[in-house]
């Protein structure tokens, strides 16, 4: 009898341990998508992207591991078939990567976007992202929506190369653990409330409660399985 008790309490310890391991790679090492620069509204389009034209915008990367362009697209409510390039790069230097995606996967007036490999020491880089179409035409090419007014100030939107004024419509995404995210937004708040202790505290509430609940189940779990047992002898 006290055997099956030893073993039952190294089981639910073995669960615990495996649990609280499990947390952490959730919290502090696995790592998702997270936004970190919202260029918008939109208030006009681009001129059409053709074989004449190349638009690009700089922007600031906010963390490391930036892994994802979102921009704002126009079709002019057609069906456009030709390829379009996207390039990610740093300005002064040859391209970081470029991908290529074809019009006719474009939706009208939505964020078309662009996934590539985490760039890993990109905080306070400056980089550009441009869009070229080499074989399109006036009447079969997309556009970019953009805003005239300067709604983000760490970059500026070009056409050929020359600065227009405004900037595109666009999203950047970065890799980054919950514990991150979790930070960013515990900063936000003023005085002892933005306190990294708070943070650390929460999260140590949070998994004692979840510890409890997950021990309070196997115990609940272990009875039932002894009643069955003791029924079935």
């Amino acid at each position: 009898m006290e055997r099956g008790k030893n073993k039952i309490k190294l089981v639910k310890w073995g669960v615990v341990c495996f649990f609280v391991l499990f947390q952490a790679y959730l919290i502090f090492i696995d790592k998702h998508l997270t936004l970190d620069i919202n260029a918008s509204p939109n208030t006009n389009p681009t001129p059409h992207i053709t074989n004449e034209r190349i638009i690009s915008q700089t922007f600031t990367a906010q963390r490391d591991n930036l892994a994802k362009i979102e921009v704002m697209l126009g079709t002019f409510d057609r069906k456009n078939d030709r390829d379009v390039i996207f390039e990610l790069g740093i300005p002064g230097k040859r391209a970081v990567l470029q991908e290529t995606f074809n019009a006719s996967d474009v939706k009208n007036n939505l964020y078309h976007s662009i996934r590539f490999s985490p760039q890993k020491k990109s905080k306070g880089k400056t980089y550009y992202f441009s869009l070229s179409s080499p074989e399109s035409t006036l009447r079969n090419s997309i556009c970019a929506w953009m805003n005239s007014r300067d709604i983000y100030r760490k970059g500026e939107y070009f056409l050929n190369g020359r600065a227009q004024g405004g900037d595109l419509v666009f999203r950047a995404y970065s890799l980054q653990p919950v514990s991150a995210v979790l930070g960013k937004l515990n900063r936000k708040y003023p005085g002892v409330l933005g306190s990294p202790v708070v943070l650390i505290l929460f999260l140590a509430l949070f998994l004692i409660i979840q510890i409890v609940v997950l021990v309070k189940l196997m115990d609940l779990l272990f009875q039932s399985v002894g009643s069955f047992m003791k029924k079935s002898e």
